[in-house]
């Protein structure tokens, strides 16, 4: 006995939402056609709002299934736009695969780091429904990872001021032990590049959860134990590997100087 007729993937395909059953299943989405214009927060560069429905595979006896990416999409003038079209419900909590797994959750993160890195930070606050406080966190973090314009101008996506008002903004407090954040980064490593210069990744340890990975970095490069270096990713300085160095001492010797510091 052969599978089922796809009815979903042959309707979603007759409308135009999507050209083939291959690429439908290849992307498990219908894209919002790049032509649309969108009202705000819509038009928001998000591939969350991108990207806004999920359709899962039609597999060994088991229908296709349509959703979305998040239960408030459904105000999306293009989620609107197909339900009407094609005369079904899209379900608000996705349409996972045979096998219980969802690209919904991915979607959350998609619209942290988007809009951070979009430097639409603000527009993210705005619209902080559409993901979580963690994914937020983990944006911030992301978002000082990488200088991509202007590696000297010591910043990211995001300077740490703003970054500090988006942690604000999610009731995240400034951690009181600088110390324990130090020590939440697995040991600095030097790694050589193709040049043979040394490069020194920042690496979060392996318990540390998103709001320390973020406040981690705000301390570390207002601290001076982080900068961007040329090719405009965050590295541990000299300073910083000092720094840690030294654990729980109250001084260290700086390298630089070959004098004694206090840790804080």
């Amino acid at each position: 006995m052969g599978d089922a007729r796809d009815e979903l993937g042959e309707l979603l395909i007759e409308k135009g939402f999507v050209p083939s059953g291959f690429i439908l299943d290849l992307n498990h989405s219908i894209t919002v056609p790049h032509d649309m214009e969108l009202p705000a927060p819509w038009n928001l560069p998000s591939r969350l709002f991108r990207f806004p429905i999920e359709v899962s595979e039609a597999r060994e006896g088991r229908p296709r299934r349509i959703g979305l990416m998040h239960p408030l999409l459904g105000d999306h003038p293009f989620v609107q736009h197909v339900a009407a079209e094609l005369g079904v419900e899209l379900d608000p909590n996705g349409a996972p695969n045979a096998y219980g797994y969802s690209k919904a959750p991915t979607g959350l993160w998609w619209h942290a780091v988007d809009l951070v890195s979009a430097g639409k930070w603000r527009e993210l606050l705005e619209t902080r429904q559409f993901t979580t406080d963690a994914d937020i966190a983990g944006a911030v973090a992301y978002g000082l990872d990488y200088s991509p314009h202007d590696a000297e101008r010591g910043s990211g996506y995001i300077s740490t001021a703003e970054a500090r008002e988006i942690m604000r903004a999610i009731g995240s407090a400034e951690p009181e032990d600088r110390g324990a954040i130090l020590r939440g980064f697995a040991k600095p490593t030097p790694c050589k590049q193709d040049s043979g210069k040394e490069h020194w990744p920042i690496n979060s340890g392996r318990d540390s959860d998103a709001e320390g990975r973020a406040w981690g970095r705000i301390l570390g490069i207002e601290a001076g134990w982080f900068r961007h270096d040329r090719a405009g990713f965050l590295a541990w300085t000299q300073h910083g590997r000092d720094r840690y160095a030294a654990g729980d001492a109250a001084t260290y010797t700086d390298s630089a100087t070959g004098q004694a510091a206090f840790a804080f």
